[in-house]
Protein backbone atom coordinates (compact mmCIF):
# COMPACT_ATOMS: atom_id res chain seq x y z
CA UNK A 1 0.00 0.00 0.00
CA UNK A 2 1.38 3.91 -0.32
CA UNK A 3 1.12 6.19 2.49
CA UNK A 4 1.48 9.54 2.11
CA UNK A 5 2.43 11.94 5.11
CA UNK A 6 -0.09 14.38 6.33
CA UNK A 7 3.20 16.87 6.96
CA UNK A 8 4.84 17.24 3.68
CA UNK A 9 3.13 14.56 1.62
CA UNK A 10 6.04 12.22 0.71
CA UNK A 11 4.55 8.67 -0.43
CA UNK A 12 6.07 5.72 0.85
CA UNK A 13 5.66 2.57 -0.14
CA UNK A 14 4.03 -0.05 2.83
CA UNK A 15 4.09 -3.49 3.39
CA UNK A 16 0.55 -4.06 5.10
CA UNK A 17 1.85 -7.16 7.04
CA UNK A 18 4.00 -5.34 8.94
CA UNK A 19 0.27 -3.95 10.84
CA UNK A 20 0.42 -7.19 12.31
CA UNK A 21 -3.45 -7.41 12.77
CA UNK A 22 -3.10 -3.45 14.69
CA UNK A 23 -5.70 -1.27 13.72
CA UNK A 24 -2.94 1.15 12.69
CA UNK A 25 1.08 1.64 12.98
CA UNK A 26 2.85 4.99 14.36
CA UNK A 27 5.32 5.86 11.77
CA UNK A 28 8.13 8.59 11.15
CA UNK A 29 8.75 10.16 8.10
CA UNK A 30 12.11 10.36 7.11
CA UNK A 31 12.05 13.62 4.82
CA UNK A 32 10.47 16.15 7.44
CA UNK A 33 10.40 13.84 10.79
CA UNK A 34 6.81 14.01 11.06
CA UNK A 35 5.36 11.34 13.08
CA UNK A 36 2.03 10.00 12.45
CA UNK A 37 -0.38 7.02 12.44
CA UNK A 38 -0.89 4.96 9.14
CA UNK A 39 -4.39 3.21 9.88
CA UNK A 40 -4.34 -0.46 8.83
CA UNK A 41 -7.26 -0.86 5.69
CA UNK A 42 -7.28 -4.45 5.78
CA UNK A 43 -8.07 -3.77 9.79
CA UNK A 44 -12.20 -5.41 11.16
CA UNK A 45 -12.25 -5.29 14.21
CA UNK A 46 -13.66 -8.52 15.99
CA UNK A 47 -16.96 -9.16 17.23
CA UNK A 48 -17.72 -10.05 21.22
CA UNK A 49 -19.26 -12.98 22.37
CA UNK A 50 -22.69 -10.68 23.15
CA UNK A 51 -22.66 -10.23 19.36
CA UNK A 52 -21.88 -6.09 19.76
CA UNK A 53 -18.42 -5.10 18.33
CA UNK A 54 -15.30 -5.19 20.72
CA UNK A 55 -13.19 -2.23 21.48
CA UNK A 56 -10.56 -2.25 18.79
CA UNK A 57 -7.12 -2.53 19.75
CA UNK A 58 -4.80 0.39 20.23
CA UNK A 59 -2.88 1.66 17.73
CA UNK A 60 1.02 -0.45 17.54
CA UNK A 61 2.61 1.58 20.57
CA UNK A 62 6.04 0.50 19.58
CA UNK A 63 8.75 3.23 18.99
CA UNK A 64 7.89 4.63 15.74
CA UNK A 65 8.70 3.00 12.65
CA UNK A 66 11.05 5.14 10.22
CA UNK A 67 10.08 5.10 6.75
CA UNK A 68 11.99 5.44 3.40
CA UNK A 69 10.79 7.16 0.46
CA UNK A 70 10.10 5.70 -2.81
CA UNK A 71 13.56 5.67 -4.85
CA UNK A 72 12.98 8.71 -7.14
CA UNK A 73 12.91 7.71 -10.45
CA UNK A 74 14.60 9.38 -13.66
CA UNK A 75 12.35 12.09 -15.50
CA UNK A 76 10.25 10.82 -18.41
CA UNK A 77 12.18 10.78 -21.66
CA UNK A 78 10.98 13.07 -24.68
CA UNK A 79 10.81 9.74 -26.56
CA UNK A 80 8.75 7.98 -26.76
CA UNK A 81 5.42 9.38 -25.12
CA UNK A 82 3.73 6.92 -23.04
CA UNK A 83 -0.14 6.75 -22.64
CA UNK A 84 -3.06 4.55 -21.33
CA UNK A 85 -5.90 3.77 -23.65
CA UNK A 86 -9.03 2.64 -21.61
CA UNK A 87 -10.47 -0.18 -23.93
CA UNK A 88 -13.33 -1.63 -21.80
CA UNK A 89 -15.30 -0.08 -18.94
CA UNK A 90 -17.50 3.11 -18.13
CA UNK A 91 -14.33 5.44 -19.14
CA UNK A 92 -13.77 3.58 -22.81
CA UNK A 93 -12.52 5.55 -25.45
CA UNK A 94 -10.78 7.97 -22.81
CA UNK A 95 -6.69 8.33 -23.14
CA UNK A 96 -4.88 9.42 -20.38
CA UNK A 97 -1.53 11.26 -21.53
CA UNK A 98 1.52 9.77 -19.03
CA UNK A 99 3.43 12.53 -18.02
CA UNK A 100 5.75 11.17 -15.08
CA UNK A 101 7.36 8.04 -14.17
CA UNK A 102 5.21 6.98 -10.99
CA UNK A 103 1.89 7.62 -11.99
CA UNK A 104 -0.87 5.62 -9.49
CA UNK A 105 -4.30 4.76 -10.33
CA UNK A 106 -7.51 4.03 -8.74
CA UNK A 107 -10.93 5.20 -7.89
CA UNK A 108 -9.70 7.60 -5.36
CA UNK A 109 -9.68 11.68 -5.82
CA UNK A 110 -5.92 11.52 -5.10
CA UNK A 111 -4.87 9.31 -7.65
CA UNK A 112 -2.62 10.65 -10.83
CA UNK A 113 -5.46 8.32 -12.77
CA UNK A 114 -8.74 8.03 -11.95
CA UNK A 115 -10.40 5.54 -12.38
CA UNK A 116 -14.30 5.84 -12.62
CA UNK A 117 -15.28 2.10 -11.43
CA UNK A 118 -16.60 1.09 -8.65
CA UNK A 119 -14.48 -2.45 -8.29
CA UNK A 120 -11.60 -0.23 -8.49
CA UNK A 121 -9.63 0.49 -4.84
CA UNK A 122 -8.87 4.18 -4.16
CA UNK A 123 -5.70 2.94 -4.77
CA UNK A 124 -5.37 0.09 -6.78
CA UNK A 125 -2.04 0.31 -8.74
CA UNK A 126 1.08 2.05 -9.67
CA UNK A 127 2.62 2.55 -13.37
CA UNK A 128 6.47 2.99 -13.44
CA UNK A 129 8.66 3.80 -16.17
CA UNK A 130 12.19 3.88 -16.21
CA UNK A 131 12.86 3.36 -20.10
CA UNK A 132 12.31 1.79 -21.73
CA UNK A 133 10.93 -0.86 -18.71
CA UNK A 134 7.16 -0.21 -17.80
CA UNK A 135 6.21 -2.15 -14.44
CA UNK A 136 3.03 -2.07 -13.47
CA UNK A 137 2.54 -3.21 -9.67
CA UNK A 138 -0.99 -4.05 -7.93
CA UNK A 139 -0.77 -1.84 -4.57
CA UNK A 140 -2.69 -4.43 -2.47
CA UNK A 141 -6.06 -4.37 -4.47
CA UNK A 142 -9.23 -5.84 -3.35
CA UNK A 143 -10.07 -6.90 -6.81
CA UNK A 144 -6.65 -7.00 -7.83
CA UNK A 145 -4.72 -6.17 -11.34
CA UNK A 146 -5.05 -8.99 -13.81
CA UNK A 147 -2.82 -9.01 -17.16
CA UNK A 148 -4.28 -11.65 -19.47
CA UNK A 149 -6.66 -13.57 -17.15
CA UNK A 150 -4.09 -14.04 -14.32
CA UNK A 151 -3.84 -11.92 -11.46
CA UNK A 152 -0.43 -10.08 -10.99
CA UNK A 153 1.72 -8.20 -8.18
CA UNK A 154 4.02 -6.76 -10.45
CA UNK A 155 4.52 -7.02 -13.66
CA UNK A 156 6.25 -5.78 -16.96
CA UNK A 157 4.25 -4.30 -19.77
CA UNK A 158 4.91 -3.25 -23.63
CA UNK A 159 3.25 -1.72 -26.40
CA UNK A 160 -0.04 -2.54 -26.51
CA UNK A 161 -0.15 -4.96 -23.37
CA UNK A 162 -3.76 -4.82 -21.95
CA UNK A 163 -4.33 -4.83 -18.30
CA UNK A 164 -7.61 -4.86 -16.05
CA UNK A 165 -8.53 -2.87 -13.09
CA UNK A 166 -12.11 -3.65 -11.97
CA UNK A 167 -14.26 -4.16 -14.76
CA UNK A 168 -11.98 -1.09 -16.45
CA UNK A 169 -9.31 -2.56 -18.88
CA UNK A 170 -6.55 -0.63 -19.69
CA UNK A 171 -4.04 -0.77 -23.03
CA UNK A 172 -0.12 0.66 -22.74
CA UNK A 173 0.29 2.21 -25.91
CA UNK A 174 4.03 3.56 -26.43
CA UNK A 175 4.20 6.41 -29.42
CA UNK A 176 7.76 7.07 -30.68
CA UNK A 177 8.05 10.74 -31.19
CA UNK A 178 9.75 11.92 -34.76
CA UNK A 179 11.94 14.82 -35.13
CA UNK A 180 10.49 17.16 -38.48
CA UNK A 181 13.90 17.88 -38.72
Amino acid sequence: MIITCPSCETKYRYDERRFEGAASKHVKCTSCGFTFDAPNPAYEPTKSRGGGSAEPPPPHTDDAIELEPESPLPPLPADPRYSLAVIAGAQAGTVFQITKPRVYLGRGSAMDIQVRDSEVSRRHAVLEIRDPTVTLADLGATNGTWVNAVRVDTTELHHQDEFTLGSTTLMLIVTPVHDSH
